[in-house]
């Protein structure tokens, strides 16, 4: 009997596991998930390891600044954007389906649209579109995720948890699709995946040449 309660106080004592910590429309992950690119030549602010899921704004992007990746320091050409969704069974989506939105600009907002793409969301797993020919953008430049076909910000997006390498917010969101707002927690997983320009212009060039 002795031998018995003994046990059942240490058991009382033991710390129940941590809840997932939730802030408005962001929800901190009981375990780090790993989401890595098998691509040798892509833009990324995130680390790779997802610590949030977000629902929070009708819109909510990256600004990439190209000059950021070394040696990518002249025309750039956009092929592919990747981008890592979760759907929490706790938070359901009502939609999978979403905008992805390319736009000139700098730090100060998204300007003029380049693209818009009628995406459908993967669910742990990277969602890629591919830009075929490759999209001409700037060296500054937005991706968003345009969520207005859903009633509550689906779907919702991986984050990392802290500063990227440049020490610069580079993932915001917007209510009204005219004021971003940084996101104070990381990183977007939103990748970019393109060559140089004239690496571009080259392989194009040599196809036309087989073609006569």
């Amino acid at each position: 009997m002795m031998v018995l309660m003994i046990c059942l106080a240490v058991a009382s004592a033991a710390p129940s596991p941590a809840a997932p910590a939730w802030e408005g429309d962001d929800l901190r992950l009981d375990r780090p998930v790993i989401c890595r690119s098998d691509a040798g030549s892509v833009l990324q602010y995130d680390d790779g390891t997802a610590f949030w899921l977000t629902w929070g704004g009708l819109s909510r992007g990256v600004w990439f600044d190209v000059t950021d990746f070394e040696p990518m320091d002249e025309a750039w050409g956009l092929g592919m954007v990747e981008l890592w969704f979760f759907c929490h069974s706790s938070y359901p989506w009502d939609t999978a389906s979403f905008y992805l939105e390319i736009y000139g600009g700098d730090e100060g907002g998204p300007e003029d649209q380049i693209s818009q793409t009628s995406v459908t969301a993967s669910h742990m797993g990277p969602t890629m579109v591919y830009f075929d020919p490759p999209l001409d953008v700037p060296d500054d430049f937005w991706v968003l995720v345009n969520t207005e076909m859903s009633a509550g910000g689906w779907p919702s997006l991986y984050g990392d948890d802290g500063p990227n390498f440049t020490g610069a917010c580079h993932s915001f969101t917007s209510d009204d699709f005219l004021v971003y707002e940084p996101w104070d927690f990381g990183d977007f997983f939103i990748r970019c995946h393109g060559l140089p320009v004239s690496s571009l212009t080259e392989t194009t060039w040599g196809a036309l040449k087989r073609l006569f």
